[in-house]
């Protein structure tokens, strides 16, 4: 039976209730399906832009992760991507409901709740997940329109002038109103899918429970917070670590056949670098020298020449790595999902 503090100590079981096929499962899923319905989106909005020789241009410079689209692309573009984008934290707001209902199922002891139960449950909840960021964006887009209008009332010579002044306190107030409801909303997008896992609430009740928690928990917001960020930044180096770890034990295991077999690992390494395009760099510099060769690549990898067979299984181990990249990401989406679950 799990033992509970109803403290900030239970987050420190996050990153053990998180370890399981059937969480990590779902994450890793999870994180593929946003990954490609976002990488879509994202290669549709530059090929709608003609940029250069569409794909291989785009490939070259970006591979698999689009993290941002040039400031000189056509309107149409950026609206492309921001839909992608938007469509991409809806399906990640449905996975996080699943991760969360299997890790709530988990945490009550209940051992045979399977992935496909989870599934079904978040997909048939993608309507309430839907309606509480409506109901947020009804809440918010009125002070927006309101802001507007009132600014082109106050074009008005004389009159204009004088009603915006006389209504500092009612701007004020309305100001304030907004900020709780735009903070409410952010609050939302992370604590929306674990209360509907755990509680069944509807969107209604679900965007309540987040205002409820925005207005009378805000420190114990932050706090909790601050400890899962920390708690989730651990996760995903831990995770990386060992993966790195398995890859070099897996290398020295086989050092005896290392003549054929490093060429074949270095080309899917150079593929996997390739896969990154500029967040390459990006990643090196964050992590540095020392962090790169720990957490990353350990150096600049080159295309190699190689055989037919060789270059099918250097494929093959491309695509293996990806799935350990993925599976390092779905971990830590599932101790993300455990920490707000156990601070709920």
């Amino acid at each position: 039976m799990n033992h509970f503090y109803d403290d900030f100590r239970d987050l420190f079981k996050a990153p053990r209730a998180a370890i399981g096929p059937q969480r990590i499962f779902i994450a890793t899923l999870g994180i593929i399906v946003v990954h490609v319905v976002y990488l879509i989106f994202s290669y549709v909005a530059l090929s709608v832009s003609g940029t250069g020789s569409f794909p291989f241009s785009v490939w070259q410079r970006y591979g698999l992760f689009v993290y941002r689209l040039p400031m000189d692309m056509p309107f149409y573009s950026h609206i492309v991507f921001w839909i992608g984008v938007a469509f991409t934290i809806f399906i990640l707001l449905i996975v996080n409901t699943a991760i969360s209902r299997a890790a709530y199922m988990h945490l009550r002891n209940n051992l045979s709740y399977t992935y496909q139960q989870a599934f079904r449950f978040a997909r048939g909840r993608w309507l309430s997940i839907a309606g509480v960021l409506l109901t947020f964006l009804f809440l918010i887009v009125p002070f927006i329109i309101g802001a507007l209008v009132m600014a082109l009332i106050g074009k008005i010579p004389w009159f204009g002038d004088i009603l915006n002044s006389l209504a500092t306190l009612p701007y004020i107030f309305a100001g304030m109103v907004l900020v709780f409801f735009t903070l409410s909303f952010i609050i939302a997008l992370f604590y929306s899918p674990v209360i509907i896992a755990a509680t069944e609430e509807d969107s209604f009740g679900t965007a309540v429970e987040v205002m409820q928690m925005t207005w009378l928990q805000p420190a114990r917001l932050m706090v909790y917070g601050l400890i899962s960020l920390v708690l989730v930044v651990f996760a995903l180096f831990f995770f990386l670590g060992i993966l790195k770890v398995g890859l070099i034990i897996y290398s020295n295991l086989f050092m005896p056949l290392m003549h054929s077999l490093a060429p074949i690992l270095d080309n899917a390494l150079y593929y996997v670098q390739s896969a990154m395009g500029d967040l390459d760099s990006l990643v090196k510099e964050l992590l540095g020298p020392s962090g790169s060769k720990v957490f990353y690549l350990k150096k600049m990898y080159q295309s190699i020449s190689l055989s037919a067979s060789a270059q099918v299984s250097s494929v093959l181990v491309f695509i293996f790595l990806m799935l350990a990249g993925y599976m390092s990401l779905g971990y830590t989406l599932a101790v993300a999902n455990n920490c707000l679950l156990l601070s709920h």
